[in-house]
């Protein structure tokens, strides 16, 4: 069936609409995804792609915060072979922070989840990616 168009009147949105089913040849994935959320960065976004990430405020990171209160290597996200995404302290000067809490021990992520880096806010979400098998 070919791709049909809806449009929304209320604000001009056109959206697609694809009449097709994932066939058996098609498998989700998923990826983290962290976005920095204060003025340090704002709106820099990091794609969790590979097996360790790591978030700092030296250029080499994987996401390069330039605030002066994020350490070096400041914090890591890893994944494991279930798709889970864990965040640990690389033993900042100033302590990593999970939603509310002073990150002690490697911690398991949740969508969503706050993560506070210096003065520093980055959101963590979780992106399911279809591809080819």
């Amino acid at each position: 069936m070919a791709d049909a168009t809806r449009e929304n009147p209320a604000n001009n949105t056109v959206v697609g609409v694809d009449k097709k089913k994932l066939g058996s040849s098609v498998f989700l994935g998923r990826r983290g995804l962290l976005v920095v959320l204060s003025a340090h960065g704002f709106g820099k976004t990091c794609l969790i792609d590979k097996p360790v990430t790591v978030v700092g405020r030296h250029g080499d990171c994987d996401l390069s915060i330039p605030d002066p209160l994020v350490s070096r290597r400041h914090c890591s996200i890893s994944a494991d072979e279930q798709g889970e995404f864990y965040l640990e302290d690389l033993n900042s000067t100033n302590s990593t922070y999970l939603n509310t809490a002073m990150l002690k021990a490697k911690t398991r992520l949740q969508y969503g989840d706050r993560i506070l880096v210096g003065d520093s806010v980055v959101r963590f979400f979780i992106e399911e990616a279809t591809g080819k098998k």
